[in-house]
């Protein structure tokens, strides 16, 4: 018997671990085979323990992701992928999407808050407003649909194998709303092999804040032996506020986050699988976390405050099974995502003919509802094909009131999306080493749009027919490496522009292309990994939100946009316990003509820094009675970006640097934990904005969370 061994490494890393105090061994025949034999008595030296690598983006070894419809071999994929894994406990934390930011190249946040932002990837970024335009980044977790129009929900990542970061448009296989690409949550599924679980308690010190707690715990219970199992989590977290409000209370921007995840696994039959599942996350915030003065400050004169509740459901199911030579793929989901928020309007009292303090109320609902059938080969061939349909509707109502409570309706739409679509992909070996992958996707897509004080009627109906390709080239660089060139174009449908004013309501569909050209490297032994890339792309009639003279946001063309710029990724296993992993961005991201067909010279698309990275130094390490150790230092630096690329709003971000701090004890089955993020309590403005009312009346900046010291204690079975 062995201990189990956790984390990503190479395959020779885990036989010699797995295999360490024993008088076994393993050799290497092939590039996939290994034959166990006993030691020879003459060399019988006891192996050096190794443990897992910190929860940073892991080197491009057999590392397995999904996020392309099939179970690859990372080294195999012939595009850009970036992979962060998880262990099976968080490790001095449980990190948000914006967390794990700082751990991806090419993935970049908006910071209106949780449950508040937009992501983007590689800077294909429309706008930092949450208007009605569809996302350029698809949230899936698992086989289901998480967003489609709504920001980010920022699902707690617990009990969570991996996410995988497609970047590049990615149309053949998910279809509209994948311009940047895609951000996969793959979850851990319940197991039938026994009963185990989890539980992690940790409390958290915001410097010039609030205290913060957290629990969560996950438990797994087989139910019929290798056919049925169920598996749970639950969590809890108030994490503590830095931001207050007309000298109130310290810290009033604090925010508490609830979850639920269940998962139910059967199998039927060898071949078959059926997983089912159901989550739950409600995100309540106390206020808003921007401030007027500058970034250095941490308080704010307004009227009220200004919470947020975001309240995300989703139900899916999938069954996956044989059937000769193919494998089938059944997937359904649906994502019911409500979305409210009050904001301080006082300033834009007069344009809806008010005075004195005024109330903004903008209540949302989202649904996303997608069911996909396809068939994949299980041989060496690689081809998919599938049909999808997807349904996505977007109801609001928004009012403002003054301090007779009297409410004047300003906004109220209904906006129902179908698409229809039929894709595929397959790769073909042309010579030795050389693969062609192509992909396509042909999908209809009927856009409803209604506004005024009936929003169930849909009287302006917008459809079209879209088609989005890829191809690649990869090389396979003797099994240890790929190097590619990929293409790929992804579009999204028009509609009608909500709060516009102007004649001219309805927005036209935007098109986006990128070529990528990479390559993905590895040593012989494993212990040094590089991923590189070099990409370019062109952005036709972008569809941007954007602020009309009275705060409210509306939705438009604004012209033709080009993205230049490279990524590099190592990571190398030092040797002694030490880890060290580095990764940077440069990138030019511009809108290059206005939508009247005027050529510009500066307008840089917004949120993505031309310049950003981080490296990483991990160790290692075992002390006395079994107790095993891991350290880690990381530093990230944020660039210069712009907030939009209108004149009256084009403002100055980001250019600051932070580090962080992490530690943990291990014995037996207990883990002691303790972090220190933004470590010299780093100021700067992580994100220009925070109220639309008042954004043209003065500047408005986001501060960094200031110093925060965590500590946690888990116990697993």
């Amino acid at each position: 018997m062995t201990r189990r061994v956790a984390g990503t490494m190479s395959p020779d890393l885990i036989l010699r671990t797995l295999l360490a105090g024993t008088d076994l061994r393993a050799v290497r025949i092939s590039a996939t085979l290994y034959r166990i034999e006993r030691i020879p008595k003459a060399r019988t030296v006891r192996p050096k323990l190794s443990f897992p690598p910190p929860p940073v983006a892991p080197p491009p070894g057999d590392i397995v992701v999904t996020a392309q419809k099939r179970p690859q071999i990372l080294r195999d994929v012939p595009l850009s992928v970036s992979v962060l894994s998880f262990a099976p406990l968080a490790r001095s934390r449980t990190p948000s999407s914006r967390d794990i930011s700082l751990d991806l190249e090419g993935l970049a946040m908006t910071n209106m808050g949780p449950g508040r932002n937009r992501q983007f990837i590689r800077g294909v970024a429309d706008s930092p407003f949450n208007g009605l335009s569809q996302s350029t980044v698809a949230v899936q977790m698992d086989e289901a649909r998480v967003t489609f129009n709504a920001p980010d929900p920022d699902l707690r990542l617990i009990d969570v194998d991996r996410v995988e970061l497609l970047k590049g448009p990615q149309g053949p296989l998910y279809g509209s709303g994948a311009l940047g690409g895609i951000y996969h949550i793959v979850t851990r599924k319940p197991d039938f092999e026994g009963v185990s679980g989890s539980v992690r308690l940790s409390g958290e010190a915001v410097q010039h804040g609030q205290p913060g707690t957290g629990a969560e715990a996950i438990f797994n219970l087989p139910l019929v032996d290798d056919r049925l199992a169920v598996r749970a989590t639950g969590y809890r977290f108030v994490n503590g506020g830095w931001i207050s409000n007309s000298g109130g209370k310290r810290g009033s921007n604090s925010a508490e986050t609830v979850g639920v995840r269940l998962g139910l696994r059967w199998r039927p039959a060898d071949d078959w699988t059926v997983d089912a599942g159901f989550a739950l996350q409600d995100i309540n915030s106390r206020d808003s976390q921007y401030v007027t003065a500058s970034d250095d400050t941490l308080s704010r004169d307004n009227a009220f405050a200004e919470p947020t509740d975001n309240d995300f459901k989703l139900w899916h199911g999938t069954i996956t099974g044989a059937i000769g030579a193919l494998e089938l793929t059944s997937a359904t989901s649906y994502a019911d995502h409500g979305f409210d928020y009050i904001l301080d309007a006082s300033k834009a009292a007069d344009a809806f003919g008010l005075s004195g303090p005024v109330r903004f109320e903008d209540q949302r609902h989202y649904s996303v509802f997608n069911q996909e059938l396809r068939l994949a080969s299980r041989g060496d061939d690689h081809w998919l094909v599938g049909l999808s349909y997807l349904q996505a509707t977007t109801r609001g109502n928004a009012q403002v009131m003054d301090d007779s409570n009297a409410a004047q309706t300003v906004e109220s739409y209904d906006r129902r999306v179908i698409e229809y679509a039929a894709f595929g992909e397959g790769t073909l070996r042309i010579i030795n080493q050389l693969d062609l992958t192509l992909g396509a996707r042909l999908f209809h897509s009927i856009a409803q749009d209604g506004t005024g004080d009936d929003p169930t009627v849909n009287p302006v109906r917008i459809s079209k027919t879209i088609l989005s390709p890829s191809a690649s080239l990869s090389l396979d660089l003797g099994g240890r490496g790929l190097l590619y060139l990929r293409y790929a174009r992804a579009m999204r449908p028009g509609g009608l522009a909500p709060a516009d004013m102007a004649a001219s309501r309805q927005f036209d569909a935007d098109e986006l292309s990128t070529i990528d050209l990479g390559v993905r490297r590895s040593s012989h032994d494993g212990r040094f990994s590089l991923s590189a890339s070099l990409y370019h792309t062109r952005w036709d009639e972008i569809q941007s939100d954007y602020l009309l003279a009275n705060g409210l946001v509306s939705t438009r063309n604004a012209g033709r946009g080009a993205i230049i710029g490279g990524e590099i990724t190592t990571d190398w296993t030092i040797g002694k316990g030490f880890i060290l992993s580095a990764g940077g961005t440069v990138q030019s991201a511009r809108l290059t003509r206005a939508a009247d067909g005027v050529e510009l010279d500066d307008r840089r698309l917004p949120i993505a820094p031309a310049l950003a990275g981080r490296v990483a130094l991990a160790k290692d390490f075992i002390l006395l009675n079994d107790w095993t150790g891991h350290a880690a230092i990381q530093a990230n630096y944020i660039g210069k970006a712009r907030l939009s690329f209108d004149d009256d709003l084009d403002r100055n971000m980001g250019n600051y640097a932070v580090t962080s701090a992490n530690a943990e004890l291990s014995q037996g089955d207990w883990t002691l934990g303790v972090r220190i993020d933004n470590l010299l309590d780093v100021r700067g403005d992580s994100f220009a904005f925070g109220n639309p009312f008042s954004i043209r009346a003065g500047s408005q900046y986001t501060p960094l969370r200031p110093r925060t010291f965590m500590l946690s204690v888990a116990r697993s079975w």
